[in-house]
């Protein structure tokens, strides 16, 4: 049995369009992932000023800037997608930062476990900022800060 090049040939070319989208949803995904990355880095930062300022203002405008990365997280995950480790990292942070901003209001218990509840969010951004560094191609950065920040208060 003798199978012709002609029609061995257009099989390939048939896998060309396929492997090319491929390609290219793969290349967006990576910059998506690094986009999010330095907007979380940033936001981390942002929090680090706030805590050692005092700033409830700072504080708040950061807590806002992670708000539309992890809407698009959640509609991607709820829509069945993926959610990057840099995702989960801007929703801790987002966590650490809402509880932060509530606990400067309250005063006692109410306060102490706001603070707790905070310092475990951000005990979850750092392991998560971890895993979104490898996951950027960056070379792993030390992400306690916001932690360490959190237990001086």
């Amino acid at each position: 049995m003798r199978i012709s090049k002609r029609s061995n040939r257009s099989g390939w070319l048939a896998f060309g369009p396929a492997a090319l989208a491929l390609t290219v949803g793969v290349a967006a995904h990576a910059s998506q992932t690094v986009e999010v990355y330095n907007k979380v880095s940033a936001a981390e930062a942002a929090m680090l000023q706030a805590i050692s300022r005092h700033d409830t203002g700072l504080l708040r405008k950061t807590i806002a800037g992670l708000g539309p990365l992890i809407d698009d997280a959640l509609k991607r995950k709820k829509a069945g997608g993926p959610v990057s480790s840099c995702d989960m990292a801007a929703h801790s942070l987002g966590f650490a930062g809402v509880n932060l901003s509530e606990a400067i209001t309250q005063r006692g218990r109410e306060r102490q476990a706001l603070i707790d509840d905070a310092r475990r969010a951000a005990q979850d951004f750092n392991r998560d900022m971890t895993a979104c560094d490898a996951q950027a191609g960056r070379k792993a950065g030390n992400h306690t800060g916001v932690e360490k920040a959190l237990r001086a208060l």
